[in-house]
């Protein structure tokens, strides 16, 4: 038997104990070992969505340790330490944008056989196919690997943007989103990142883990102003928007971004967004969206975003501030939901801690 949480919606978290699932043809079990609380968990927590399917499990920033194989799984062993891609971006394998490597754009994306997927890192076990199981190297551990889901946000709005060698680029929000997202930039040749955020002590960190070069408080400064400033009034390259939510944030990236350039979307909006269009128009500016992650050049980009960490390039220990048992899921959440009075970036549930 196993211990999971389900959720009922809202804050309504309960754990119990079931069978551990049997890996099938094509599958891995693993042991659970970190499981992240993301921003995108938290909209249900908040609120902002209604699920039909209650109850429902889920924690797609994950890593384990092999405990089990299905039929026909080649490569891999009992007791090899693994980060795993999230199921919920499996495509269906048949369509034009699967055959293309844009499997995160699927239309039936989750969906595989007629069955939904979606990983289960709130759990002490879950399964998922051999495909999206990587095998760790020693030094990575499992705080990292469960990261590497951010790693690779940040690996493809990087990937869809115009090379930044040389570029100062502008990230609004300093969540783990925006801190994955700098160091991946910064490891990428861009010359300078300014971070804004809204508390001085995630700025901070930011800066200290070599997320960003500038930061500013949103409360404190006028944000455009500071970055008009840190660019000799020009603007920069690129803005990456990471917060979404309820904020009016898009047009602030249209002001703070030169003209010619690009603002690239990461942040799940839950309102719609005012932009004054005539100011986007004169100076061409590009908006474009990034969502989640797949495959570039045909090589995937968790793959990339692990093979940054392995060389050393990417500082994922002060991202992870908070960590909480399986049993404590509720405060996890609470702590991650409160960041304000938490000081928390990104919340680890650890299900056999």
């Amino acid at each position: 038997m196993m211990k999971t949480a389900y959720f009922y919606g809202g804050k309504d978290i309960r754990i119990v104990e079931e069978v551990i699932p049997v890996a099938g043809p094509g599958e891995v079990l693993f042991k659970v070992m970190s499981a992240g609380v993301c921003g995108s968990d938290l909209h249900n927590y908040r609120g902002y969505r209604v699920r039909e399917d209650v109850p429902w499990q889920q924690g797609h920033e994950l890593s384990g340790v092999i405990a089990g194989l299905g039929e026909g799984v080649k490569g891999l062993k009992i007791g090899e330490r693994v980060g795993v891609e999230a199921e919920h971006l499996l495509g269906c394998g048949e369509c034009r944008l699967c055959r293309d490597d844009q499997y995160h754009l699927c239309a039936d994306r989750g969906m595989r056989h007629g069955v939904r997927q979606a990983s289960h890192g709130f759990s002490q076990y879950d399964v998922c196919v051999a495909e999206n199981v990587t095998v760790l190297p020693d030094d990575v551990s499992f705080d990292a690997a469960a990261l590497v889901d951010c790693y690779a946000c940040g690996v493809h709005a990087m990937n869809r943007v115009p090379d930044l060698a040389g570029q100062s680029v502008a990230i609004i929000g300093a969540g783990a989103i925006a801190l994955t997202l700098g160091q991946v930039l910064k490891a990428n040749g861009a010359s300078q990142v300014i971070l804004i955020g809204t508390r001085e002590q995630s700025v901070e960190l930011a800066i200290a883990a070599g997320s960003a070069d500038i930061g500013g408080v949103s409360a404190d400064v006028d944000v455009v102003e500071a970055v008009l400033a840190g660019t000799g009034g020009e603007g920069v390259a690129v803005t990456f928007e990471t917060v979404g939510g309820q904020s009016q944030l898009i047009q602030q990236a249209v002001e703070m971004t030169r003209r010619g350039g690009t603002i690239s979307v990461l942040g799940l909006f839950t309102k719609p967004q005012t932009v004054d269009p005539a100011m986007a128009m004169e100076r061409e500016i590009a908006i474009q969206w990034s969502n989640s992650f797949s495959s570039w050049n045909g090589e995937r980009e968790f793959a990339t975003a692990l093979e940054l960490l392995k060389a050393g390039q990417l500082n994922p220990e002060p991202i992870v501030t908070h960590h909480y048992g399986l049993e404590d899921i509720e405060e996890a959440f609470a702590v991650a939901d409160d960041k304000r009075s938490s000081g928390a970036v990104r919340v680890m549930v650890v299900p056999h801690g």
